[in-house]
């Protein structure tokens, strides 16, 4: 039983005002002690008034027998109650009342020897419920969790820092459902743009206020959107640079919640701010009558979890007993102010000691003789917020760091919503460089005010191309303006409502690929003079040279008796001259042609190359007694046949004539063989490092002849450049210069080692 004890009346005037009916009931217990029937012990007034009349809940009341016309019901009652408080087992459960109208939500716990019977009207909960069935497992987080919506906005500015917007940073579900609209499409927007009836109820203003002045505020607002205008109670607390909003849509609920902030603004605390905080303190004076500290009379889970206690261990403790640093952090002396001047403060406060380290942010009024404060931990957000300006940190560095550019476009508009310009929202260094700027310096700043003439020259037109179609583009670029003069690489990609845009700068690969274009076309000039050459040679200048060989035969056939022995002689001389000077011209045509064309490029069997040349000089092969060996040949994937054929038949013609005529010389060999290696295993050939690690054919061309000097290696293949005079041996020198020819063309090498008197060895390598 109550008694009237001081504390028993705030007790009971606590409990009368609840909105839920409260009634503890005693067993009563045969000899053997057995429950035989329960009696009301106490109810409270809101016991009485939910009953209206129909069941009797009046102190004395029992449950079998005072009920009769209930009598089913009342033995069922019986039964459910003896089970809590024989087996100890709390029962909690809701249905709908036919008698009374409504859905009851009963919690019944055992009490000493009885039963505590909580009970509340939830009709209005339960038709929400219905409505809105899917917000149910919204309890397993601590956002989710919550009956309001809750979301973190980031403010966004303009160019002067005047809040221009806001940005959705976070949003939990029900905030998302509230606004009817799910959590992805909220998340990353701005409100004006999400929201636009913000700014017309006035609520935009307010967020405004609260960000720049830092003051929390609580307001309970109407906002005009969809089919009808929706009311909302909320709670605006300063976070980042920013703002946390806590609101509910309280249209359907407004005339009750009006009525409860009426009855007791302490209940409606209680109930309402059932996810955060709430304790009630009263000072404690010193003999001198100084306030020294503080006692909780009230506490609720959420505080008491935070010394790992219920709330009941707290009740009547000092305040430094569970919490000592408050005297010291500052907490202290702001509920002294509060107490004295008896008014409200909101503020975020950070409460760290060597166990403990949380955000909060405390609402604290005065209430009657006490203090009552409220608070919210936003010790995830905050942290979330500490992460992403490290994040941000880091990533701005790693992108200033970067040698490319990149920015982010965000969209400016005209008074008729046109796009018209572009304003740098992001901007790393190497992007500012160009204008000779640091980034700070072009943040926020219009892209026509740094590169006026991406406005003209068809840059802006490719960035709102992207923006509106959404579509990547990804393109090469000349600018060239106000003293910039570069090629770029660009990329622009849709992010959000922004476009952002990567370009990597080319300029010094454009340049030399300029100088080598210049190069090709003096190539080919250089090319079309040297074939206009070989025109001239194959057919101007041999037709000359067949008139002299045809008037020497005529001089020599009809005029031989009346030419004496020295003008014969002078006539064979003509005519080997035009010979030897027919077969150098055909030489040098032969190593024009070379040096300018190139046929038809495919596979090219080696065996078959060297086989056709040894068809074609098996007269000389004869004439000479000739031992030639071949090994297995390669085939190579990529060369030009008729090329290659010339190759060989220069190299072998070139054994068989450099042959050894003592008598004592074997007879010539040639012997020609090939191995697959890469570039670093070739010690024969100055093979260039970029090469190193390509794989050849190495093909060697050997002979028995009489070799030459190794200091005229380099030599032997210029044009004509002979090491021996024409009468010990015939040759225009331009054979091997067709050969070396042949192998640039097809990215080769070549090196001769000659012995003299022993021979040499012509070492050559084909890409494989």
């Amino acid at each position: 039983m109550l008694t009237a004890q001081p504390t028993d009346v705030v007790l009971t005037e606590l409990l009368d005002a609840l909105p839920d009916a409260v009634i503890w009931m005693r067993a009563i217990r045969d000899q053997a002690n057995r429950v035989i029937n329960l009696k009301i012990e106490y109810a409270n007034q809101k016991a009485q008034a939910m009953a209206k009349g129909v069941y009797q809940v009046n102190t004395g009341t029992l449950v079998l027998g005072d009920n009769g016309h209930e009598q089913a019901e009342s033995e069922k009652t019986f039964r459910d109650l003896c089970t809590v408080l024989e087996a100890n087992q709390p029962q909690e459960f809701s249905y709908f009342n036919e008698k009374l109208n409504s859905w009851l939500l009963i919690n019944r716990t055992k009490l000493g020897d009885g039963v505590l019977s909580v009970t509340r009207n939830i009709s209005a909960l339960k038709a929400a419920e219905q409505i809105n069935s899917q917000q149910a497992n919204l309890l397993n987080s601590v956002l989710d969790s919550s009956s309001s919506g809750i979301k973190a906005l980031q403010a966004v500015r303009d160019e002067n820092g005047a809040i221009i917007d806001f940005v959705v940073i976070v949003i939990n579900q029900m905030g998302a459902t509230i606004r009817q609209r799910s959590v992805r499409e909220i998340v990353g927007n701005q409100i004006l743009q999400l929201f636009p009836g913000v700014r017309e109820s006035g609520l935009f203003d307010q967020y405004v206020q609260v960000a720049e002045t830092r003051e929390s505020r609580r307001i309970h607002t109407k906002y005009p959107g969809g089919a009808a205008e929706s009311w909302y109670d909320m709670s605006l607390v300063p976070f980042g640079d920013g703002l946390t909003v806590t609101y509910t849509d309280s249209s359907e609920n407004r005339k009750a919640q009006q009525a409860l902030e009426q009855s007791a603004d302490q209940l409606r605390t209680v109930i309402d701010s059932a996810q955060v905080g709430i304790y009630l303190i009263h000072p404690v004076w010193n003999e001198t009558g100084q306030i020294v500290d503080f006692q909780f009379r009230m506490a609720n889970q959420m505080l008491a979890s935070y010394v790992g206690q219920e709330p009941d261990v707290l009740i009547g403790k000092r305040v430094s007993d569970w919490f000592p640093n408050y005297l010291q952090n500052g907490l202290f002396n702001r509920y002294v102010v509060i107490y004295e001047t008896g008014r409200t403060q909101h503020f975020n406060f950070h409460y760290k000691t060597d166990d403990v380290d949380f955000w909060i942010s405390i609402t604290a009024t005065k209430l009657g003789d006490d203090v009552l404060i409220t608070f919210s931990d936003y010790t995830d957000l905050k942290k979330l917020q500490q992460r992403l300006e490290a994040f941000a940190t880091e990533l701005q560095t790693i992108i200033d760091t970067s040698q490319t550019g990149i920015f982010l476009f965000s969209p400016v508009r005209n008074e008729a919503g046109e796009v018209i310009d572009f304003r740098f929202r992001v901007a790393n260094r190497q992007l500012a460089s160009y204008v000779g700027q640091e980034p700070e310096a072009v943040v926020g700043a219009l892209g026509s005010q740094w590169f006026p003439d991406y406005k003209t020259n068809g840059l802006f037109d490719v960035y709102y191309k992207t923006y509106i179609t959404g579509e990547s583009q990804r393109f090469d670029f000349h600018y060239d303006g106000s003293g910039i003069d570069v090629w770029l690489d660009i990329m622009a990609t849709k992010l959000g409502d922004e476009v952002l845009v990567t370009f990597g700068d080319y300029t010094p690969l454009k340049k030399l690929q300029q100088q080598l274009e210049k190069s090709v076309v003096s190539l080919q000039r250089s090319n079309k003079n040297l074939e206009q050459f070989a025109y001239v040679a194959s057919h101007d200048l041999q037709e000359p040279l067949r008139k002299i060989q045809a008037f020497g035969d005529i001089l020599q056939s009809q005029y031989a008796s009346v030419i004496d022995e020295s003008g014969a002689d002078i006539i064979q001389r003509m005519q080997s001259a035009a010979s030897r000077m027919q077969i150098l011209i055909k030489d040098v045509l032969a190593y024009s042609r070379i040096a300018t064309r190139r046929e038809t490029i495919g596979p090219v069997d080696l065996n078959q190359i060297v086989r056709d040349v040894l068809m074609d000089i098996e007269t000389a092969i004869s004439d000479k007694q000739a031992v030639i060996t071949v090994g297995q040949l390669p085939t190579i994937s990529k060369a030009d046949a008729a090329q290659l054929r010339q190759l060989f038949q220069n190299l072998i013609s070139n054994a068989l004539k450099f042959t050894r005529t003592d008598p004592m010389a074997p007879a010539p060999a040639i012997s020609i063989t090939a191995q697959h290696v890469y570039g670093r295993n070739i010690p024969e050939l100055a093979v260039a490092p970029t090469d190193a690690d390509q794989p050849f054919y190495l093909i060697e061309v050997t002979d028995n002849g009489i070799g030459f000097d190794p200091r005229q290696a380099e030599r032997i293949f210029q044009v004509f450049q002979r090491l021996h005079n024409r009468s010990e041996y015939q040759g225009t020198g331009i054979g091997l210069a067709i050969v070396q020819k042949v192998i640039e063309n097809h990215h080769g090498y070549i090196q001769a080692d000659g012995r003299p008197g022993e021979g040499a060895t012509f070492h050559v390598a084909l890409p494989a």
